[in-house]
């Protein structure tokens, strides 16, 4: 058996009301490729949709098609968005053995990939998973063709945002976790901004602290407690995408100087925030 091991970020995770609602949104906007899409009906998973491909990664836009089931409760509960981050790892097996050797429980356990308890990760829905699907550029297959121009091009998924209760504490525990390392510390950040940074293999999972009443006005959506918040975007220009995305009438819920967040009603509700650059320390830089 191999030793536990992160290779990179899967995918991202959003569940949303409507896929076909999202994903039209989302080529659209930022020029978002469907690479598989499957209707799973197992309780754990309980969704429709599948991987997509944005810049250099993957979004897994799922709608959920159970009632009740996990997915189900998130979007009753949140109103949709992002969800969870899924790791690709050397061996699935092995890295059951260390998380819970560690402390973290992996309750749903199938074939090659499974699901940690998020009360065992600081309130974060983490996947882990042995493989990637087939039609994954990274291994190898043709990156899907955008036969139109997106309204603001994409050239990196640059970062998932989650908001928990203390950052620093999360990402030495996910450090040790992931078996990577911290990429930033920031002690001065603001609000709207990442205060830690982890690497992810091929991604940074950007550590926001938790602030019930700031969250709207950073994200568009009410965050009362700790989950994933964001997927955050490279392009080449803020003031080019700032323009394109004026002149279509979609609104922002945030404009800064080195951010732009886009309100979720006009993403099918995944929260989606643009950069210019890539976060100190990523693995990519």
């Amino acid at each position: 058996m191999s030793a536990h091991r992160v290779k990179a970020m899967f995918h991202a995770t959003a569940m949303v009301r409507s896929y076909d609602a999202a994903m039209s949104r989302l080529q659209h906007l930022f020029g978002l490729q469907s690479l598989e899409y499957s209707e799973m009906r197992d309780p754990a998973i309980a969704r429709n949709g599948g991987m997509t491909w944005l810049g250099d990664g993957s979004l897994e836009l799922c709608e959920p098609n159970t009632v009740g089931a996990a997915p189900d409760r998130f979007v009753e509960r949140t109103g949709g968005g992002m969800q969870g981050v899924a790791l690709w790892v050397d061996d699935f097996a092995a890295t059951v053995e260390h998380l819970e050797r560690l402390g973290v429980a992996v309750p749903v356990q199938l074939d090659g990939f499974g699901f940690s308890s998020p009360r065992s990760t600081d309130g974060l829905q983490l996947e882990w998973s042995e493989f990637t699907i087939d039609q994954d550029p990274r291994v190898g297959a043709p990156a899907p063709v955008d036969h139109g121009a997106p309204l603001v091009a994409v050239t990196h998924l640059a970062f998932v945002a989650a908001v928990v209760d203390d950052p620093r504490a999360t990402a030495q525990r996910f450090a040790e976790l992931l078996g990577t390392r911290i990429t930033f510390d920031d002690a001065h950040a603001r609000p709207d901004a990442p205060a830690v940074g982890v690497d992810l293999g091929d991604c940074t999972l950007a550590l926001h602290q938790l602030d019930p009443p700031s969250s709207v006005t950073t994200w568009g959506h009410r965050h009362d407690r700790p989950r994933v918040a964001a997927m955050g975007l490279r392009v080449a220009a803020l003031d080019a995408a700032r323009d394109a995305l004026a002149r279509a009438s979609v609104a922002l819920v945030h404009d800064g100087a080195d951010r732009i967040v886009v309100a979720p009603e006009h993403t099918g509700d995944v929260e989606v925030v643009l950069v210019a650059e890539l976060l100190p320390g990523d693995p990519r830089a």
